[in-house]
């Protein structure tokens, strides 16, 4: 939980839209895990956080903010890339590691709404 706050509280410095952004992912990030498996999961935002050539500011702060999920799952697992850590890990390894992601991803979620004030439903204007 401590590791969740300090992570999420990382992001106060950074501009609106990134999160924004940033919190429905921590809202979004264990549905996909269940829906697709967490290597399937981390691969989707490896892939959105490529930058593309000639990026639109959205495009830059979707792509930052997929960049901070993965840095921060790869905090919570203990490994600098978390994407080839679970793709080179064996059966019991994955389990125990997404696991490990949804339990702690409850905190996400928590701090989300009370550190970013971003809801399920998009950022909270009021």
């Amino acid at each position: 939980m401590k590791k969740a706050l300090e992570l999420v509280s990382s992001l106060e410095g950074e501009n609106e839209e990134v999160k924004n952004i940033y919190g429905g992912l921590c809202h979004n990030f264990p549905i996909l895990v269940r829906q697709s498996g967490l290597c399937q999961a981390l691969a989707f935002s490896a892939d959105k956080a490529k930058a593309k050539e000639r990026p639109s500011k959205e495009e830059k702060a979707r792509s930052k903010a997929h960049q901070l999920l993965l840095k921060h799952v790869g905090e919570i697992l203990g490994v600098k890339n978390p994407l080839e850590a679970v793709q080179q890990t064996d059966a019991i390894g994955y389990m125990h590691q997404t696991r490990r992601v949804l339990s702690t991803w409850v905190y996400f979620k928590r701090f989300a709404a009370s550190v970013l004030g971003v809801h399920t439903g998009g950022r909270d204007e009021g």
